[in-house]
């Protein structure tokens, strides 16, 4: 019987409701697919094997293969194994097999077949260890040493494959392993990893484990610091205690620790790494705190600016007093990478512009010129101050590969069935797994292909990191037009401005989920999609927010609140719906004086929120052009100045809101 036959014979015995609708073999197929892989899942073998044969030229086919053979790698089938391999290669399937097939070597102690079949660049932590243990095995013991010492400085626990490996490491040079292990332990605590850091001071010898337990003690404690003090500062790993310990409690008590850190660093007890490093981490605080009366701090605690960060922070917050002279000439001091930003080429042509010497208003101009290029905020900004038209710079991708050449691709076919399919995470698993082998121009072409698929969260992703920055219909495209134009419409919303947002929260991703649970193409809180769907008086349905036609007009409405609560200042509007209304306020309620709407923006105390606002004013620039619509102005005129006192409720004085990606 053919295979031609064979599917056919198979699609009779589905319900007739699978096959009636069409019969597009391709349709077929897929729903065979689907049965086949639920026999396998439910370990039906049996029945999935007809399934298998008929779709062995079907893209997924190897999906199928794989469960069937890893079922029997106990019996180690090795001529099948490589038959998938070599059919295979470079692929998610064979990756999997791989991975099951080393695993079950392994378990076997077979070590010369183990390193035959070892892939470095698909290796995870467990396979890494257990090829150290095959190089061990086979009498490369200085090999296999070497490798260890690549693997040990990690700050997360290992997997119990490691263990052997690093017990020889640790043991082979007994003088070493304090040091050793201590290195790793300051690694975990820095990285808040406190299972680890207990774990590894069982390792040190026992005239070590006081000290590490005194690390230990501190971590948890850190007020416990000064009392401790002078003996501590003597210990071999004073400093490299203290400075844990100060970072720690900068987040509780960031005053002592301010103190603690200058008295320390200036008797020596600090070594310049720790202070350094607990510097950096008390002036976060100071900052996120304070705002500008950190500022004094920022100066004394590097009076050379030889932190970048500090030097940063030192600018921004005299931004809000308008001290132009000193940023100015801070900017100065920065490095040269950092000061040729769009960022701080705009703020020096500002601090420039307010002098009285004509020559520095000059250079002011000429900056902004130069500047009003860019297709940025800053650069938008520029074009502004000089009367400029913002400048696009729209230039298409040009691959030198077909786009027909890249999809035909079995990696790239795989994606695409799963695409189709509806199964995202696959399809972007197999994507992912395309590009490592793809050059920069098929890289490209890959672009172009998701585009043309509609698959534009990935078009616009790749675009970015293959050279197709400047493709503006690939970075910025006009996805769900009919319902987003509706959602603007309705809400009584610039259609370019709801483009912006949804392009910044979720690069159109419908599937999009953050870490801290905000979903869908406009990244809802779970919290705000309930109240908001309450509010309209529609059901609530917290599974249904991956969902367009769901997901866009709850979030158009949240925007619209934002937009009527704060008088129809985008601006604002946008802070809120990204921190939250009661941060916005609180901070505004804090203001002491108006200010210039680039200022506000700019001494933003989260950093993510000061970007997001950034990138969504720009973004609605390129988009009203993208849309086809009227000029859209990057400030509009009720927007360059903001101060106005707004009310801030109650609940929002109390409470703190929680931002998606908390920076400073």
């Amino acid at each position: 019987m053919s295979v031609r036959h064979a599917l056919a014979a198979i699609l009779l015995i589905l319900p007739l409701s699978l096959t009636a609708a069409t019969s597009d073999s391709s349709v077929q197929e897929r729903q065979l697919f689907r049965q086949t892989r639920e026999q396998l899942q439910k370990n039906q073998l049996t029945k999935a094997r007809p399934g298998v044969v008929a779709l062995k030229n079907y893209a997924l086919a190897p999906y199928l293969e794989l469960p069937l053979l890893t079922a029997r790698l106990d019996e180690l089938p090795y001529d099948d194994v490589e038959n998938f391999l070599q059919r295979y290669p470079d692929s998610l399937p064979g990756d999997s097999l791989r991975a099951a097939w080393l695993a079950e070597l392994a378990l076997r102690q077979r070590w010369q077949d183990y390193l035959r079949y070892y892939n470095a660049e698909t290796a995870g932590k467990a396979h890494q260890c257990w090829q150290i243990e095959a190089l061990h095995q086979t009498g490369n013991a200085a090999d296999a040493l070497a490798a260890t010492e690549s693997i040990w400085l990690s700050p997360i626990d290992l997997p119990s494959a490691c263990d052997a490996a690093l017990d020889r490491w640790l043991n082979v040079e007994p003088a070493k392993l304090a040091d050793r292990v201590w290195q790793r332990l300051v690694l975990a605590l820095s990285q808040d990893q406190e299972n680890l850091a207990r774990h590894l001071v069982e390792r040190l010898p026992v005239a070590a484990k006081p000290e590490a337990e005194t690390a230990l003690s501190i971590y948890r404690n850190p007020q416990t610091m000064s009392a401790l003090m002078p003996d501590l500062g003597k210990q071999p790993h004073g400093s490299a205690i203290l400075g844990i310990g100060l970072k720690k409690l900068a987040r509780i008590d960031m005053d002592t620790a301010a103190q603690l850190w200058q008295v320390w660093s200036e008797s020596g007890v600090l070594q310049s790494g720790d202070s350094f490093a607990a510097r950096n981490a008390i002036a976060r605080q100071l900052i996120s705190a304070r705002g500008g009366a950190a500022l004094p701090w920022l100066i004394s605690s590097d009076p050379k600016g030889h932190d970048s960060y500090l030097l940063e922070w030192r600018v921004r917050l005299a931004l809000a007093d308008t001290d132009w002279d000193n940023i100015a000439r801070w900017i100065e001091q920065m490095p040269e990478e950092m000061a040729a930003t769009p960022r701080w080429r705009y703020w020096y042509a500002r601090a420039l512009a307010t002098s009285a010497d004509p020559e520095r208003s000059s250079q002011a101009n000429l900056l902004y010129r130069n500047l009003s290029s860019d297709r940025s905020f800053y650069g938008f900004l520029a074009a502004d101050h000089v009367a400029q038209p913002y400048q696009l710079n729209h230039q298409p991708l040009k691959p030198a590969v077909t786009i027909a050449q890249i999809a035909q691709r079995p990696d790239m076919r795989r994606a695409r069935e799963f695409y189709v399919l509806g199964e995202k995470t696959p399809a972007r698993r197999e994507w992912a797994r395309a590009l490592r082998t793809m050059s920069m121009s098929e890289q490209q072409a890959s672009a172009l292909l998701a585009k043309s698929w509609g698959w534009h969260d990935q078009a616009l992703r790749l675009a970015q990191i293959s050279g197709g920055f400047d493709d503006l219909e690939l970075r910025f495209p006009i996805a769900y037009r009919d319902a987003m134009t509706q959602a603007a419409k309705t809400r009584g919303l610039p259609t370019e401005w709801l483009f912006a947002v949804a392009r910044q929260e979720s690069a159109f991703m419908a599937d999009a989920r953050s870490p801290v649970g905000a979903t869908g193409l406009l990244q809802l809180m779970p919290a705000t999609a309930k109240q908001v769907a309450r509010s309209l008086g529609v059901r609530y349905d917290p599974k249904l927010l991956v969902e367009p036609a769901r997901n866009i007009p709850l979030g158009s409405k949240y925007l619209s609140d934002m937009l009527a609560r704060y008088d129809g200042n985008r601006i604002l509007a946008t802070a809120a719906y990204n921190a939250g209304p009661g941060r916005v306020s609180r901070l505004l309620a804090q203001q002491t004086k108006p200010m210039s709407m680039d200022v506000w923006i700019e001494t933003f105390p989260l950093r993510e929120t000061r970007e997001y606002m950034q990138s969504v004013l720009a973004f609605s620039v390129i988009y009203s052009q993208r849309l086809g619509l009227p000029k859209t102005a990057l400030i509009a005129s009720n927007e360059r100045i903001i101060g106005a006192p707004v009310e801030v409720t109650q609940a929002e004085t109390t409470s703190a809101e929680p931002v998606r990606q908390a920076a400073n």
